[in-house]
């Protein structure tokens, strides 16, 4: 099969030179220098993706998108927009009028090369997360957490330029801080997955500094609750009576989702599964070609809250096959077997659970998380290691550890 063919069309010599270097060694690259010209270039090559510019004579970029999405005979063709124009309005306005996506001028080589690849190449998505907030029910700063963390959930996955956010405890304010920093001026667009609405998931919300910058855009993920949509759970938060700022008042491009199915993001398929715990609880499965995340937060395992039968046994099954094979599973683990003795139908599990659990959907790695506001760093020291001999007693390949505040994996 023969290289893939890629149509750029830009007025900018300077521009058209430069994609065509770093694009021509992995694809067939052809190209127009306007809208008109590019136009019929598709027509004449039939490519796989085409890279459009937005200014251009006699045609610009969003006139030839709509003309190419309305055509039936380029029903799988990619669309790029590249262009200077870096206002959310004009890039909701190329996304509305058919393209894939949208990158910024100037952008470096590697950023062009993740763009096509997402979109038409065999993509290996790499993937870095980081947590921002591993400590569960209650912030639990001080000397004595300092190595695990004390900041509430909240974990970055970062898939090329695609910012994924897991639950908005109070750890996302750093991760709003650290964004800041690192885009500047530049526009942020991410997508913001909350597994429910106790205080300890969202009360992070309100502070995170780029909810209230013009130029961001946000969809929020989450689910339909016991008595109120979710959207206004999050207003309810963020009313007079326990926040100055409503929610209507932050000023970047949001959109709020109640998942009724899997989402689809590009390198990324984001789908759900309901959890044990009081009120409505959802846990995620992320997944790339290459990869699959898998996160469970808060969740008490149905044949140790109720009489084990069918019933619980079908219900366990359901959450181990949903995790099943993953790359890394974060798991909430937030009592030893004797604090469940006192803790039973407070909707959590010992680390007992989620180690059998692992074993059962055959994870590699396991990330124990959401600890308990009690358990200091020695404490946690202590159950980290039970675990390592739990694992090894029973002959398991299981990876182990406790997730710490500030830590960074890559797969």
């Amino acid at each position: 099969m023969g290289m893939k063919k890629i149509v750029v069309v830009d007025d900018d010599p300077g521009m058209i030179e430069f994609m065509s270097f770093i694009l021509g060694t992995q694809y067939t690259v052809v190209t127009a220098f306007d809208g008109a010209a590019g136009l019929e270039t598709v027509h004449r090559e039939n490519p796989d993706l085409v890279i459009l510019d937005l200014l251009m004579p006699r045609m610009h970029g969003f006139e030839v998108c709509k003309k190419l999405r309305d055509d039936p005979r380029y029903k799988g063709l990619k669309i790029l927009i590249s262009s200077s124009k870096s206002y959310s309005h004009d890039i909701n306005t190329a996304k509305e009028a058919g393209a894939d996506n949208y990158i910024v001028k100037p952008f470096p080589a590697a950023d062009l090369l993740w763009r096509v690849e997402e979109l038409i190449g065999d993509l290996k998505t790499p993937l870095t997360l980081k947590f921002w907030g591993t400590r569960g029910s209650i912030p639990a700063p001080g000397p004595l957490t300092q190595r695990y963390g004390g900041n509430t959930p909240c974990t970055e996955l970062r898939v090329g330029q695609t910012v994924l956010v897991v639950d908005a405890g109070s750890g996302i304010r750093d991760l709003g801080a650290s964004l800041m920093k690192e885009f500047g001026a530049k526009p942020i667009e991410g997508h913001l997955f909350i597994g429910h609405t106790h205080w300890d998931h969202i009360q992070g919300f309100p502070f995170f500094t780029p909810l209230y910058l013009p130029h961001n855009k946000f969809t929020i993920y989450g689910t339909h609750g016991t008595q109120s949509s979710f959207e206004d759970v999050l207003k309810m938060q963020m009313s007079p009576a326990y926040f100055p700022v409503r929610l209507k008042e932050m000023a970047s491009n949001l959109n709020i989702v109640e998942m009724k199915e899997p989402v689809d993001l590009g390198a990324v398929r984001v789908s759900y599964h309901y959890l044990n715990h009081p009120g409505i609880t959802i846990g995620f499965r992320f997944e790339s070609k290459t990869w699959s995340v898998c996160y469970l937060s808060d969740h008490e395992p149905y044949g140790k809250l109720n009489a084990k039968g069918e019933f619980s046994e079908r219900e366990d099954e359901a959450v181990a096959k949903f995790v099943s094979g993953c790359d890394l599973l974060i798991s909430e683990a937030q009592y030893s077997d004797e604090e469940y003795l006192m803790r039973k139908s407070w909707g959590h599990s010992t680390f007992t659970d989620v180690l059998e659990l692992a074993a059962k959907a055959q994870v590699k790695k396991l990330a124990l998380y959401h600890h308990d506001p009690a358990h200091t760093d020695d404490i946690m020291d202590g159950h980290v290691a039970k675990c390592q001999e739990h694992i090894a007693s029973r002959g398991l390949t299981l990876e182990c550890f406790a997730a710490k505040e500030g830590m960074t994996l890559t797969f």
